[in-house]
């Protein structure tokens, strides 16, 4: 039985990641900034799954959120970072046209918001722990082909630029612990948007995507450290 916590937990790919380790039969902590049905369903059906609410844009909130948790749990197996935001306006925004004051929120939850559930959690992240963070390729600089949505890409590079540092900081302690950074496809869910729905040839379920991502976690010690940000499928992607 694995200890696991899941941002973004009760919806969209962050609630098919809960199921799918439920099936395990490890311990999960759903943490999200409110509940939904299918969360409040699945626990109505299994009781190794907790519910957490927490505002992840909030250090005081998420150190309250997680406090108990931090001082019990013991070892974290699997952190799946999940919980992030897109907002549609800026899709088909170009620059003259970009609020720019937005990219601060956006910031706050996909680049800095797992930090903050790992800074309180640091304790029991050990030896073989995994923390899984699920940034996109929008991310790539490398692989960029986009000229709009600059908010989103830039909190998304951040987001890999946080994973690498922090990766370095286990290295530097001494523990065994690993971080990668997840495309997870373009999800038919509500972030995703109906364009995912209508188009599922190029879309991914949350289920298959969740199985790939799952089966990465648990596949971690064949894959090497210098492999940290690929699709849900392991194919790499540049930096």
């Amino acid at each position: 039985m694995k200890n696991v916590l899941v941002t973004g937990g009760a919806g969209g790919l962050g609630l098919e990641i809960v199921r799918q380790h439920l099936e395990f039969g490890d311990r999960v902590w759903a943490l999200d900034i409110g509940m939904r049905d299918g969360l409040a369903a699945l626990m109505s059906e299994n009781n190794s799954v907790k519910f957490i609410e927490c505002d992840i844009s909030r250090t005081c909130n998420v150190q309250a959120s997680l406090k108990d948790l931090a001082s019990t749990i013991g070892k974290l197996d699997y952190l799946y970072a999940c919980a992030g935001i897109y907002r549609f306006s800026e899709r088909n925004v170009r620059l003259p046209e970009v609020i720019l004051d937005d990219a601060a929120s956006m910031f706050d939850i996909n680049a800095v918001g797992f930090l903050r559930v790992c800074q309180v959690l640091l304790s029991t992240i050990k030896d073989n722990s995994v923390i899984m963070c699920i940034t996109s390729e929008a991310g790539s600089i490398g692989e960029n082909t986009r000229y709009m949505e600059y908010n989103y890409c830039m909190s998304k590079a951040a987001e890999n630029m946080a994973c690498v540092i922090l990766q370095k900081h286990f290295d530097n302690d001494g523990i065994n612990a690993r971080v990668v950074c997840i495309h997870p496809g373009w999800l038919r869910t509500e972030m995703g948007g109906p364009d995912a729905f209508a188009n599922p040839e190029h879309s991914v379920a949350p289920k298959d995507s969740a199985k790939g991502i799952i089966g990465i976690a648990r596949d971690i010690d064949a894959i090497p450290k210098e492999r940290m940000f690929m699709d849900y499928k392991r194919m790499d992607i540049n930096w």
